[in-house]
């Protein structure tokens, strides 16, 4: 922190310096060639511009963030960003000499071009804008995101509780990108027109969800007694993340030598799988002893 400040103000006095010497030698004792004299003071408004940028986001950082949160800060800060961006590109083209909205007005073939041109750049600008003012998720939420093309079919099993789409943790949320590291550690960057238009599952927000499990026993294995065992073994070994009084096992499907029972639980847990994982365990003790003996 100390040493941004230092190079901070390094910066401030080379600046007001070297403005200083272009006024003095192109106006009170003419030195400098005119050719020199704009682009001199184009690169000065340019640093002057980039010292104003760092200085408003340090100032974002230290205000917007802590009251606002991480998300609304940082798309405050790129937000701002472009906005100077915007006024330094004004300021260089007065200081040549051009009139920036007449240029504008004289371009109009031009600009509805690249108007047309930028439409999907213009697009994902006001999506990032929407996303930092609903907030339908924050830097550090696990979320998964189900564009239109992924449609709303779950998966088959064994991923059946899970929804189609992207889910991992929200890195970033910027003006035209949002960044996303999946749950198997592959970094996502997504454009925010497909982030507005997707459902929006934010697993962070959950406090209980039900997990289930299926597993295939031998008909010779009385369905009651697994039943009752399963939420007997369950009961008798506490745990912080399975709430043994909402343990369900119903009997679902059966085959020639087999019937299925799926099991079934509310869990505190963002994650399913090391629910599964106890379940499972808990599930092939009891199925191996009640298996019939050869």
């Amino acid at each position: 922190m100390v040493r941004d400040f230092l190079q901070t103000l390094l910066i401030v006095i080379v600046s007001v310096v070297v403005a200083y010497f272009a006024y003095f030698y192109s106006k009170v004792y003419p030195v400098i060639p005119t050719a020199y004299v704009s682009p001199i003071y184009a690169i000065i408004v340019l640093v002057g511009g980039y010292l104003l940028t760092r200085i408003m986001n340090a100032i974002i950082a230290r205000t917007v963030e802590p009251t606002l949160g991480r998300t609304r800060g940082r798309g405050a800060k790129n937000f701002f960003q472009i906005v100077a961006g915007i006024l330094v590109l004004i300021a260089i083209f007065a200081v040549f000499g051009y009139n920036f909205t007449s240029w504008l007005v004289g371009a109009g073939f031009i600009g509805i071009v690249l108007g047309l041109a930028a439409q999907q750049v213009l697009g994902n600008i006001f999506a990032g804008v929407s996303l930092l003012a609903s907030r339908p998720f924050e830097i550090g939420d696990r979320i998964t995101l189900s564009p239109s093309s992924f449609g709303i079919i779950s998966s088959s099993y064994a991923h059946e509780d899970r929804v189609n789409g992207f889910t991992g943790t929200i890195q970033d949320v910027g003006i035209f990108y949002t960044k996303m590291s999946l749950d198997e550690g592959t970094p996502v960057v997504l454009p925010n027109s497909v982030v507005i238009g997707s459902l929006v599952f934010n697993h962070s927000l959950v406090k209980r969800k039900t997990v289930r499990i299926r597993i295939d026993l031998d008909k010779r294995i009385k369905f009651s007694d697994f039943k009752s065992q399963l939420i007997a073994l369950v009961q008798s070994k506490p745990n912080e993340i399975i709430d043994p009084s909402s343990l369900h096992v119903d009997l679902i499907d059966v085959s020639v030598s087999t019937y299925q029972v799926v099991v079934w639980v509310w869990a505190n847990s963002v994650y399913e799988e090391p629910v599964k994982t106890v379940l499972i365990q808990y599930a092939l003790e009891i199925r191996e002893r009640l298996a019939p003996k050869q």
